[in-house]
């Protein structure tokens, strides 16, 4: 393996999370959603209802 490719593999395993934003149909969708792979862990997801019955998710990928 090259330094190149070493570098570029180590930059991309230290590549931070951030956050993302989705809107699920309902609160069965929205758990179906995060337990998708990758899978979230404890602390990585985060999520608020709609008055229309939606549910925002806010999760780290």
């Amino acid at each position: 393996m090259s330094d190149t490719e070493s570098v570029s593999k180590e930059s991309l395993a230290a590549a931070p999370k951030i956050w993302r934003h989705t809107i699920q149909a309902n609160p069965a969708a929205a758990a179906a959603f995060v337990n998708r792979a990758p899978a979230q862990q404890a602390g990585e997801v985060s999520f608020a209802n709609r008055s229309d019955g939606r549910v925002d998710v806010y999760y780290f990928l």
